[in-house]
């Protein structure tokens, strides 16, 4: 069987009082990050080929050297193809959405999201609000488990 591709993947969880953290991975031009946002930092356009980060790169002479950026990431292009099929083993058995209750008071909502793309095929989007896939917390667990 061929291992399952993907091209990014954007997990959110929070509400629009509290904000939103974020999780971008994304593999690009033979390389993958992999990036985690707190509610203090704006979304990102993953779609921005401006949004990437890889080392080494290379001076004017070819050498390389490691480009210091001012956020943080981590590199994930030896661990894509392990970490690529992982994460759909966990999304290809969600529904499309996962619509809960919402309450009065928009602070007590927990919101989520999960935005990705496979090569040569639109990007899909599986939403929550109060209601969630049995596996949420693995999946969250197992994104969280590259943190340095």
């Amino acid at each position: 069987m061929a291992t399952q591709r993907l091209d990014f993947l954007v997990f959110y969880r929070g509400n629009l009082v509290t904000g939103f953290d974020y999780i971008y991975a994304k593999r690009h031009e033979g390389h993958a990050f992999l990036q985690y946002d707190d509610k203090s930092q704006e979304a990102k356009d993953i779609l921005d080929p401006r949004f990437d980060f890889y080392n080494p790169h290379f001076n004017e002479a070819g050498e390389p050297f490691n480009w210091r950026y001012k956020e943080p990431w981590l590199d994930m292009t030896d661990k894509w193809d392990d970490f690529a099929p992982e994460v759909l083993s966990y999304i290809n058995t969600w529904m499309g959405e996962y619509r809960g209750p919402s309450y009065p008071d928009p602070s007590l909502n927990d919101e989520w999201g999960v935005r990705f793309k496979l090569p040569n095929q639109r990007e899909q989007i599986i939403w929550g609000l109060n209601a969630f896939p049995a596996n949420l917390q693995a999946f969250v667990a197992f994104l969280s488990e590259f943190r340095e």
